[in-house]
């Protein structure tokens, strides 16, 4: 197993349920961590909390700009990066017949164009490290329809195909890009999402965070691309 100690890493939606998770998982794996959303309050009690190994950034990422801003102020603060995470996300659940182009342009900026801007953002560093990687958080809805959730299922499958071609884009870089399907995660928006879920029959956000641990940890010959992660409580067999 490889340390992450003084590897570098960006998270987005640090202060989300399963954001804050991963920063904790890579700070206690010896990682620094520039921890990025949107609610600058938040942002600094998790810092005050995880002490002089992070940072943060308060921004808006669906402006390329304010991308181009964070991977700036990462390598002043931490000069490089090792690790990006796209842990941000928002979910809408609602029948396809009723969503507005409004709602849906929001899901899309935010699940999809948010990988995309922090990806080109982050770039030129991470090619620059011995040991770069970018782990996204997409969800199986990014693999499975399911009802009154078509629209950020339609966005996941989206951020599915560009990570995918990332992957092999990036690949001559040795930027390593892996994909994690969770399905139903104990968080706040997954209230949104599945408020058919009743308590302890979902995935923890705790659990995600030492998986993603893992894949950066043992960072050898064999590289995982894709990974599924079923709740126990559904069958292997269910979408």
């Amino acid at each position: 197993m490889n340390s992450l100690e003084n590897k570098v890493s960006i998270v987005t939606g640090a202060t989300g349920g399963i954001g804050i998770e991963i920063v904790r998982a890579l700070v206690n794996s010896g990682s620094k961590v520039l921890l990025v959303d949107i609610n600058e309050d938040k942002l600094k009690k998790a810092c005050d909390e995880f002490g002089e190994n992070t940072s943060y950034f308060a921004t808006d990422l669906t402006n390329k700009e304010n991308c181009d801003k964070v991977a700036a102020f990462c390598e002043e603060k931490f000069a490089g990066l090792d690790i990006l995470i796209n842990s941000v996300g928002v979910a809408l659940r609602k029948p396809l017949l009723e969503v507005s182009k409004e709602e849906f342009m929001k899901l899309y900026e935010v699940n999809v164009y948010t990988t995309l801007s922090m990806t080109q953002a982050c770039y030129s560093l991470l090619k620059k490290s011995k040991e770069a990687d970018i782990i996204s958080l997409i969800s199986s809805s990014g693999m499975y329809p399911h009802i009154h959730q078509g629209a950020y299922c339609a966005t996941k499958y989206a951020q599915r195909a560009l990570n995918e071609v990332l992957n092999v884009e990036l690949f001559e870089d040795d930027i390593r890009v892996h994909n994690l399907y969770p399905s139903a995660v104990e968080t706040p928006m997954a209230k949104i999402a599945r408020g058919d879920l009743k308590e302890n029959m979902s995935c923890k956000p705790e659990e995600l965070a030492d998986i993603i641990v893992f894949i950066l940890s043992n960072r050898n010959n064999s590289v995982i691309d894709n990974l599924i992660v079923r709740r126990y409580t559904k069958r292997p067999d269910e979408i």
